[in-house]
């Protein structure tokens, strides 16, 4: 417990850097939800530098760095004054913010945590019992999906499994399973470029719009508070498996699930919010100039009932929803 309290300490402080330039966070509507990368970094920094231990627990995989020839022994700097002060004035603020230290929730990454969705849980465990689902079955490998009908339209009731062999070399690294575990994709569904989720839907299905979302969101009678924010979505959530009590009602048998997503930044990439966050792409690009980096997706959070329709970089990878073209 004491080497989670001082790695939470830790990790709090470059939290709390982090967030000192960028206030944004997957919930807020001041930016889109890629903002919540810069903060997704240097939490894989912070176990990057701490051991491959800690980047697991915390289900960030960091970069690997360059091969060092371990013959050149690196020289050995004395410590700094500056240094010295840096660290007490650190000791000093974790002291007056937590002065009986801090013990980190592991429950998110726990896989024998009670009521979380895990990725042995069998696929369709999280269905609502209680929905009369639909399916279809996609013609190139036979994969059978549960379907739901919304507001005249129908949608996949599961995320998109499909890799696809002829497009291989375009799909390699553009699309994962959670952990690059190929056993997660069974129970998750895969994790898709922007790019590669364009081209990724059956024949006679396709990646749906942001004005696909904004009508599905107002079919299951959530509010738009703006053009952003959404109040509402636990009429989307699968019946069980989000943390922090964050599983919803399910009423259209939607059955969104918390699969996290792939992220990449400059200096790192990896997996993040399995279990509490829900991210689906939409076909439509952000406007102007931004379109060349930054695509809509619908994101959904454990930790309230708000959805959100926003940016976010095309190169992280998230779920696929697809919808039947009508």
């Amino acid at each position: 417990m004491k080497k989670f309290q001082i790695l939470a300490a830790v990790a709090a402080c470059v939290f709390w850097a982090a967030c000192s330039n960028d206030t944004s966070n997957p919930g807020s509507t001041d930016g889109d939800v890629s903002s919540v990368e810069k903060t997704d970094g240097a939490t894989a920094q912070f176990a990057k530098q701490s051991g491959s231990d800690v980047a697991e627990e915390e289900g960030v995989v960091a970069e690997t760095p360059d091969a060092v020839d371990e013959t050149d022994e690196p020289a050995v700097e004395p410590e700094s004054s500056a240094s010295v002060e840096s660290s007490a004035s650190l000791d000093s603020i974790l002291a007056i913010l937590f002065p009986d230290g801090i013990d980190i929730d592991t429950a998110r990454h726990d896989p024998d945590s009670v009521g979380v969705w895990h990725f042995y849980d069998s696929r369709g465990s999280h269905a609502n019992p209680d929905f009369a689902y639909g399916e279809m079955t996609d013609p190139r490998d036979g994969m059978v999906y549960k379907t739901t009908t919304i507001g005249g339209q129908v949608w996949m009731a599961e995320n998109l499994n499909y890799f696809d062999i002829e497009g291989a070399p375009s799909s390699i690294k553009n699309d994962w399973c959670y952990w690059d575990k190929p056993e997660n994709c069974e129970s998750a569904g895969r994790l898709y470029t922007w790019k590669v989720a364009q081209r990724i839907c059956p024949e006679g299905w396709r990646l749906p719009t942001k004005a696909d979302w904004e009508s599905l969101l107002r079919e299951v009678g959530a509010d738009s508070l703006n053009e952003i924010l959404w109040k509402g979505s636990s009429k989307l959530k699968s019946v069980s498996g989000w943390e922090n009590e964050g599983s919803g009602t399910d009423d259209f048998g939607f059955t969104a699930l918390p699969a996290g997503m792939k992220f990449t930044t400059n200096t790192q990439d990896g997996f993040t919010y399995h279990g509490c966050s829900s991210l689906m792409w939409a076909a439509t690009e952000a406007d102007g100039g931004a379109a060349d980096s930054l695509a809509y997706h619908m994101y959904l959070d454990c930790s309230n009932d708000n959805a959100i329709v926003n940016t976010v970089k095309k190169i992280n990878g998230l779920s696929v929803r697809c919808v039947k073209d009508e």
